[in-house]
């Protein structure tokens, strides 16, 4: 093994592993986030904001930000876009402070702080004990609206990668249980978890706007092909699942997320996960996130390169 191996080996074989080091990486850590919970909603929200603004010193994020942002809102000045792409970056660190710090700050009063868009609370609560897949975008508060689905009684459970670190992975996996009624279940492996899930009746919440590695199939996100992961589509298909997209716009300057939802599909008969009935269903979950994210750009994740792998088609024409 050479020397330049010894890191990634070294990470690998501490990775979700308790002990003394694990504990003393983490100290730092949770002593920071004790620090940050301490500040008050409007100190916290423009700090947040300005640390988040970092992400344009490099090079690569401001590129792919650009790039994509030229796709999807063609009719714009650079101008524009680049200020869009300046507010998207405060709104990633927003969604890091509310994952880590406002989720638990305001679990106990969360009514006064989630607000519904008309008929969203009563379209959420329709899926209680009947299961329901919902779908999200790393769009706004991630973390507030899959949260909000647990007060509702809709038991939800969130597929994730747990931090590396085990102490911040036990902490995160506990206070979601505890505060919101939310389940985190390991990325790796969860499709049985999910399935098991589904038919008990309870919500699933899965983000589909990442780019996908594993067999992906190419599906049309705000113009341009991309890499897109099929387990939704096809979880969907297996069981005859409801499909409800849902996402959270986060006020300027209030401590205070609106929730909202569309039901992009009713529960059907279960239908075979083909390639065409894969394609269909993830076309049409992206057409309903993409009517959302137009409305509010400025509170999407433009800096992730959404188009980097590419099919093999474009492939063999280069």
């Amino acid at each position: 093994m050479s020397i330049r191996q010894w890191p990634r080996r070294f990470r690998q074989h501490f990775k979700h592993q308790p002990g003394m080091l694990a504990w003393l990486l983490y100290l730092p850590a949770k002593a920071l986030l004790l620090l940050f919970s301490l500040l008050p909603y409007v100190v916290l929200r423009p700090l947040a904001s300005n640390i988040g603004l970092l992400a344009l010193l490099f090079e690569r994020r401001r590129r792919v930000g650009c790039e994509q942002l030229a796709c999807a809102f063609p009719e714009k000045s650079d101008h524009e876009r680049k200020q869009i792409l300046r507010a998207s970056c405060k709104s990633i660190a927003m969604s890091a402070i509310e994952a880590m710090i406002l989720t638990r700050r305001y679990h106990s009063r969360w009514e006064k702080h989630l607000l519904f868009a008309d008929g969203a609370r009563a379209t959420l609560e329709s899926y209680r004990g009947k299961g329901g897949i919902f779908v999200q975008a790393h769009f706004g508060s991630f973390e507030f609206a899959g949260a909000s689905l647990g007060p509702l009684g809709l038991e939800p459970a969130f597929p994730m990668r747990l931090p590396n670190n085990y102490y911040m992975g036990r902490d995160l996996v506990a206070n979601r249980k505890k505060g919101w009624g939310v389940e985190i279940i390991n990325r790796k492996g969860a499709v049985r978890n999910l399935l098991s899930r589904l038919k008990d009746g309870k919500a699933v919440v899965i983000a589909t706007d990442q780019s996908a590695h594993n067999n992906p199939i190419f599906v049309p996100w705000f113009g341009k092909l991309a890499a897109t992961e099929r387990a939704t589509a096809s979880l969907a298909l297996k069981v005859g699942a409801p499909v409800i997209t849902l996402w959270a716009v986060r006020h300027a300057t209030k401590p205070i997320w609106t929730i909202d939802c569309k039901v992009v599909r009713e529960a059907t008969e279960v239908q075979a996960a083909s390639d065409e009935n894969v394609y269909n269903l993830c076309s049409e979950i992206h057409a309903s996130l993409e009517e959302q994210i137009r409305l509010v750009p400025e509170q999407y994740l433009w800096i992730h390169d959404r188009y980097r792998i590419r099919p093999d088609s474009e492939k063999n024409n280069d």
